[in-house]
């Protein structure tokens, strides 16, 4: 927690590839090995204190997602998740973590609404519009910081130099299933219970994301489409 008493929890950066091994681990096995995910996150750590935090991070990612891990698990075999196209898996990732820790969620909207205005955007900047949010303190700087390699590692964004980055490319989303964990991550963490079908190529969080092929008539798992009087209607949480 913070002194705004919004939760912040990231204190160490997670690297993509333990993010990605422990979904894949967790829809093998149905749980996951913590002394095997120990051991690789010790390929990029030496400090027993860091990679404790780090595995502390993955195991409440896993657990404030266990809902959606049921889910994930009826579409996606573990196999058939490494057989997805990397966007897709990067996209899979960036959800959960932002479901987890939604100070991400609210870092990427800050950039994206940065980058509709400039080019390049600084870290101060970010740090600027996250404080306003988290207050400023010393746990919303370290969040800051150690969030931003996660971020370049999905390829959302570039360093251009030290404390500097730009937009560098969407992700491109084949998946239905996906498409709708992405725009159920946005009606979830956007505090709203609903997003109007033609606000989807609007909306800060879908800049990130090129939802090709996208037949929201048939989507059932997360979201639902609903009739309205105007526009093509909106999506909804299930449940």
């Amino acid at each position: 927690m913070n002194s705004k008493g919004k939760y912040i929890g990231v204190e160490s950066r997670v690297q993509y590839d333990i993010l990605e091994a422990a979904v894949y681990d967790n829809l093998y096995n149905g749980t996951l090995d913590k002394e095997k995910c120990l051991s690789h996150i010790k390929q990029y750590t030496k400090g027993v204190n860091r990679a404790g935090k780090i595995l502390k991070h993955v195991t409440v990612l896993l657990a404030k997602n266990a809902a959606l891990f049921a889910i994930l698990s009826k579409q996606l075999t573990a196999n058939e998740f490494t057989q997805l196209n990397i966007s897709d898996r990067k996209a899979i990732i960036l959800c959960l973590f932002c479901k987890s820790f939604p100070i991400t969620y609210d870092m990427l909207i800050g950039l994206a609404q940065a980058f509709k205005v400039q080019k390049i955007v600084s870290k101060e900047v970010l740090v600027q519009k996250i404080g306003a949010i988290y207050g400023s303190n010393r746990a919303m700087h370290i969040a800051v910081t150690e969030i931003i390699p996660l971020l370049i590692e999905c390829g959302i964004i570039v360093r251009i130099k030290v404390g500097i980055y730009s937009f560098s490319s969407k992700l491109i989303i084949t998946s239905k299933f996906v498409s709708e964990l992405i725009i159920y991550t946005d009606i979830k963490l956007s505090g709203s219970k609903s997003i109007l079908i033609d606000e989807l190529n609007f909306k800060p969080w879908y800049s990130y994301f090129e939802l090709s092929n996208l037949s929201i008539a048939n989507f059932n798992q997360l979201v639902s489409k609903k009739d309205s009087a105007v526009g093509k209607g909106y999506l909804t949480i299930n449940g």
